[in-house]
């Protein structure tokens, strides 16, 4: 299967709170172009979400219900700095 998207999120861990945060780029496979999602809270999976309601929004993915089926290659990077998450996701 082709990827026609990769999402790479940052994930970091406010340990004092117990709260997770992430940012996310989305990179085209066909043409180069990034997307960015900023510094948001959420655990788990959320930045999958995230990132499949940023390309539905754009146009660039049919709503659909088959989501673990998306031409998307999903990667998160665990246990970085806040800085690093917040200004990953930045514009």
């Amino acid at each position: 299967m082709l990827y026609k998207y990769i999402v790479v999120a940052k994930e970091w861990r406010d340990k004092v709170n117990g709260n997770s945060y992430f940012s996310a780029q989305i990179e085209s496979t066909e043409d180069g172009s990034i997307s960015k999602l900023p510094f948001q809270y959420g655990y788990g999976d959320q930045y999958k979400y995230e990132a499949v309601r940023e390309l539905v929004k754009e146009g660039l993915l049919e709503e659909t219900k088959e989501y673990p089926f998306v031409p998307v290659k999903f990667v998160k990077i665990p246990n970085t700095l806040k800085r690093e998450a917040v200004s990953f996701g930045e514009v």
